[in-house]
């Protein structure tokens, strides 16, 4: 009988350690993810045909929603002269944060997400001139 006990507690223990590890362990704090994105991590913009410095992308704006990690969530801007950040900080349910071009053309232009844990996640912009017109 003692046997059969210890495997039912086996069991048991082992169904409440899957449990929690399914769950983050119960830690307390919610949305507290070693991972965390923002979403789209990556922007593309064309400039239309003829606009050789991208004069004609300024003013598009992007919504980002940061999913997963720690609030509160700082955003710094590596690159204010070709892209404006609504904000600087977000934290809540649904952290979002927008970015407007500014005029100019530019590769490799990162935004940097960071949260309460200094962990970071990084958004990619491309705006890229247009084609040139040949008649």
């Amino acid at each position: 009988m003692s046997k059969m006990n210890f495997t039912l507690r086996s069991v048991c223990l082992f169904g409440v350690v899957a449990a929690l590890a399914s769950c983050g362990g119960g830690g307390g704090d919610a949305g507290d993810s070693a991972e965390f994105a923002a979403v789209p991590d990556a922007v593309n913009i064309k400039a239309g045909d003829g606009d050789l410095s991208c004069q004609g992308t300024a003013g598009i704006q992007t919504t980002f929603t940061i999913v997963g990690g720690q609030p509160p969530f700082r955003i710094v801007n590596s690159f204010p002269q070709y892209l404006f950040l609504d904000r600087t900080e977000v934290s809540g349910q649904d952290p979002k944060f927008k970015v407007t071009t500014l005029t100019g053309c530019g590769e490799d232009l990162t935004i940097l997400v960071l949260d309460q844990h200094s962990r970071s996640a990084t958004v990619a912009f491309t705006v890229e001139k247009g084609d040139e017109i040949t008649e």
